[in-house]
């Protein structure tokens, strides 16, 4: 009968919240073949999405959809965990439910970002933020 102490058990076998952890490394410590892009399942295939082509990503529940040059994905993801992958140079959380390509920006309003035409709301914790981040002329004051 085996008894668990700590982390491994008696017969020197590792929990497996230890092996999750290790495998978790192990992956992680892999270097990335294609380093500027993310790879997307589109109908049954993967689809490479350059970062420098999306314009726009948007939080609907589990799943993320993901406003490109070339098209419109939407992936069973969440938000947070493509937040994560992309560069933070290039792209900035504008409201709890939208990530935004910060170059794309074409015009700022308190309530609206336009990315490229289209229109993408501002969360009012997240303005500030944006607002800081740019280079502003001709402002006296707002």
């Amino acid at each position: 009968m085996e008894q668990l102490v700590g982390k491994v058990n008696i017969n020197g076998y590792s929990t497996s919240k230890q092996k999750e952890e290790e495998k978790e490394k192990m992956s992680n410590n892999q270097e990335l073949l294609i380093k500027d892009a993310i790879f997307v399942r589109h109908e049954g295939s993967l689809v490479k999405v350059k970062f420098t082509d999306i314009l726009w990503l948007k939080a609907d529940g589990n799943y993320t959809t993901l406003v490109c040059r070339k098209g419109v994905f939407s992936i069973r993801n969440i938000l947070k965990n493509f937040e994560s992958e992309l560069p933070s140079k290039d792209f900035m959380r504008i409201h709890k439910s939208y990530v935004v390509r910060i170059d794309e920006i074409e015009s700022i309003s308190s309530k609206e970002v336009d990315v490229s035409g289209d229109l993408v709301p501002v969360g009012r914790t997240y303005y500030h933020a944006l607002i800081n981040g740019i280079q502003k002329l001709g402002l006296s004051g707002e």
